[in-house]
């Protein structure tokens, strides 16, 4: 899927401050939703085919780090219509929808791609809060969301995630307060009509008021205008 994935990966992680034992704490919120409300489809629901390859396999791992500490696990992958029996954009026609799936574990780190840079300490977490695209979107179709029944397991009762965008940058939201910590996994997930890069991007996570970032795919640039909720 990404022919220089490892390389990229294994660059070091900068953070907006600077990196120590301690966690950096974000001074606001870069991910804090717009008001630009989108509305969550159910990943269950979706009907989805193989996935895009890439040099480790159909998924990408990294590490979702805070200075010299890992705060949480990413694992990406994104797969191609359930119409195809092979995941090979190149053999799929212009406007094909691809769906870019994150499932994101606070508090570990389970092991990376090769040559993908692993903090040796990894914190716990009992208050995740956001997970967040720090690209634009290309592509974006409007449809996000994430796996229900996976997130209604541990948030508590009545809390549910949230999902704004704005200048392109799709954002899941968790409130404070519903218990998603350590060891705890939600699925999210959006879909776009452009495939992935050779290249990968920035993603953000928050959780206990400290800014983690973590690689993932990031789509080929292009496609139709931003749905509205993304200005």
């Amino acid at each position: 899927m990404l022919r220089r994935l490892t390389a990229l990966l294994a660059l070091p992680l900068t953070l907006a401050a600077c990196a120590g034992d301690q966690a950096n704490e974000a001074e606001e919120p870069p991910i804090a939703p717009s008001g630009s409300v989108v509305t969550a489809t159910d990943f269950e629901s979706l009907l989805l085919g193989p996935a895009v390859e890439g040099p480790g396999g159909a998924s990408l791992d990294a590490s979702l780090i805070a200075g010299e500490n890992a705060v949480g696990d990413l694992s990406s992958e994104v797969r191609c219509p359930n119409t195809t029996r092979a995941c090979d954009p190149a053999r799929l026609p212009a406007g094909a929808i691809y769906t870019y799936i994150y499932r994101v574990r606070p508090g570990f780190d389970d092991p990376n791609d090769a040559g993908v840079a692993m903090p040796a300490r990894v914190v716990p977490v009992e208050r995740g809060e956001s997970f967040a695209l720090d690209f634009p979107a290309a592509g974006f179709t409007g449809v996000a969301g994430y796996a229900i029944e996976e997130a209604d397991a541990v948030l508590a009762e009545g809390f549910n995630a949230t999902i704004s965008c704005a200048r392109g940058r799709i954002v899941w939201t968790v409130p404070a307060d519903a218990g998603w910590s350590t060891g705890e996994t939600i699925t999210f997930f959006w879909q776009s009509t452009r495939p992935p890069s050779d290249e990968t991007g920035a993603y953000l996570f928050i959780a206990d008021g400290v800014e983690a970032r973590g690689r993932g795919p990031l789509p080929r640039p292009g496609g139709d205008a931003l749905p509205a909720m993304c200005g």
